[in-house]
């Protein structure tokens, strides 16, 4: 008895050590997924800054400015935004709408809802 069992134990360590290998090489195909991926998103950036007596907003991806938004848009005029706050929520949408695939320009409506919010 003791004889079988010695013949079936190098076909389990051969069967273990396949399953280590495929382990490892499924891990290593869901790193190199993930970094490429993570490379191919639209890490699209809001950035604040002093327009006027108010605030405007930047979107920008890599380090380049796509949309500079010194004024409210959608507002007659040029009016910056009166706080930190709007411009940010604004330039959010924006990159909601882009992320969306759909224009990036603000109606006066969702400008109304992302200041009264």
């Amino acid at each position: 008895m003791i004889s079988g069992h010695l013949i079936l134990m190098p076909s389990i360590i051969k069967m273990t050590d396949n399953k280590k290998t495929i382990i490892f090489a499924l891990f290593l195909v869901i790193i190199v997924v993930a970094i490429t991926l993570s490379g191919r998103g639209h890490f699209y950036e809001v950035s604040l800054f002093k327009s006027g007596d108010g605030w405007g907003y930047d979107i920008s991806k890599k380090d380049k400015i796509y949309i500079h938004q010194p004024y409210m848009p959608a507002v007659e005029g040029q009016e910056p935004f009166k706080d930190k706050r709007s411009a940010r929520k604004t330039g959010r949408l924006v990159i909601r709408k882009i992320r969306n695939h759909k224009s990036p320009a603000v109606t006066k409506e969702e400008l109304r809802s992302v200041i009264n919010d």
